[in-house]
């Protein structure tokens, strides 16, 4: 019920999550309005019940107070004193500006940064339930042409909570699941809204196309979407308004043992609109064919996926590798061009070298590295009897990373990572250099929001 519309619930608001979006995070201006007992504030996490000593031996209150007495950095000993080595290595590592702005909460998952209860609370919300599969068909029902009740019949229709046979014997073991009308089959919804020879009749007989009719369905609501790939709204609104129709004479059945004909069902359903029809003439699909494309797949828990390309045109080199967790989001990144004319592979093994060095920097000690080159996957996971050039120059430059715990070589297909290509596109446009960390540019937002979601 605290899903959105356009998720399937009813849109009524989560309090929990929205008290999390009031509540917001700070990142550090000046310091002085941030209470390190109270906020939180710095990274995810960092708040009072970080600090390791007890209230009598900390005088500082203020994030200001860790600071150094010019103010342009940390007093490193007290931070390391206060929250320990580990999160106080994290600490002096954020940058201080002197004579920096004020402090303020700062949204990284906002295109611009602002921080707005609003977008705070629907990034939330996204990041715990996702689209979803069927997120078109949950839009499509509250836009239906037809009646209020036969729209909330069609929400109730895609969460399977009509109660048929099916899921009435889930309840009372003494039920029967068989179909009242037929007998022939388990009474789920697909087949009480067109399996059995009663439902189909009526479809039949109001022109619904066959294949629609033979088609194999796990569920009802896959079906409501292969039907809205072939009719328009209006036709879409009319189809639904049948299926309504279409259980009220299984109900009938059910409760007056009465049966009706499949052209009085019909009718009854055709009298509510002008030029009834469940059938498409030359309108567009509410819903265009699905397009198999695979996204971006999120690594293990404590992974960080470093994903790196390479473009050589004219002399010039231009590359990018973007850095993320396993929730999708950005840790860093970077993108530049070099006056360097090389082959295409060496090209990726250039930016190769550059994602190890960049991986260094940050201290990340679990890697996926991903790229587009199969040919220099393979190289890499068959380093040690690559007698080649580039193999040893792989064996080399491979000792970068023995800091790491682990790390392994994949290949993805570029539409796996549209982030990196909409970060090349960028630094191509405005021929720039540039490396960052969660501030990622706004260009490339709704690509990391999607794949973090999804």
């Amino acid at each position: 019920m605290c899903f959105p519309k356009g998720m399937g619930g009813l849109g009524f608001r989560d309090l929990r999550r929205f008290n999390v979006a009031l509540l917001g995070r700070q990142n550090v201006g000046r310091g002085d309005k941030i209470d390190i007992w109270r906020d939180n504030w710095g990274f995810n996490n960092l708040s009072g019940a970080s600090i390791k000593l007890s209230r009598k031996e900390v005088h500082e209150e203020k994030v200001s107070d860790l600071q150094n007495i010019e103010k342009d950095g940390w007093n490193v000993r007290r931070v390391l004193a206060i929250y320990g080595e580990d999160l106080g290595d994290q600490i002096y590592k954020i940058p201080i500006i002197h004579n920096g702005p004020n402090d303020d909460r700062i949204l990284y998952h906002n295109s611009l940064g602002y921080y707005l209860t609003k977008s705070a609370y629907s990034w939330l919300t996204l990041k715990h339930v996702g689209l979803g599969p069927h997120r078109f068909i949950w839009k499509l029902a509250w836009k239906l042409q037809t009646l209020p009740k036969i729209k909330a019949f069609c929400w109730r229709v895609g969460h399977n909570i009509l109660p048929t046979y099916e899921n009435i014997s889930s309840i009372r073991r003494e039920q029967s699941s068989n179909c009242p009308r037929c007998g022939l089959a388990r009474e789920n919804l697909l087949h009480a809204m067109r399996d059995c020879p009663s439902a189909k009749a009526v479809l039949v007989h109001g022109g619904l196309n066959n294949n629609l009719l033979e088609g194999s369905y796990g569920r009802c609501v896959d079906w409501l979407e292969d039907v809205a790939r072939t009719l328009d709204l209006k036709a879409f609104s009319d189809f639904i308004t049948v299926l309504w129709n279409i259980w009220n004479s299984r109900n009938t059945k059910v409760f007056q043992d009465v049966e009706e004909e499949a052209r009085v069902t019909w009718e009854r359903a055709a009298v509510l609109n002008r030029d009834f029809r469940i059938f498409n003439f030359m309108d567009k699909p509410l819903l265009p064919k699905p397009i198999m494309e695979k996204g971006w797949k999120k690594p293990d828990q404590g992974v960080v996926k470093i994903y790196f390309d390479a473009s050589p045109n004219d002399r010039k080199l231009r590359f990018r590798l973007v850095a993320r967790d396993h929730d999708g989001f950005v840790l860093g990144g970077r993108a530049r061009m070099v006056a360097q004319n090389v082959q295409a592979e060496w090209a990726e093994f250039h930016v190769l070298v550059e994602s190890f060095k960049f991986a260094r920097s940050r201290n990340w000690l679990k890697l996926e590295i991903e790229t587009d080159c199969a040919s220099l996957v393979n190289r890499l996971n068959r380093r040690w009897v690559d007698l080649s050039t580039m193999g040893y120059s792989i064996r080399e430059n491979i000792k970068i990373l023995d800091f790491c715990d682990s790390y392994i070589f994949v290949w993805a297909q570029r539409s796996c990572n549209k982030a990196a290509d909409s970060l090349c596109k960028w630094a191509k446009a405005l021929n720039c250099i540039k490396d960052f960390d969660m501030d990622h540019p706004v260009e490339i937002h709704n690509v990391i929001l999607s794949d973090a979601i999804n």
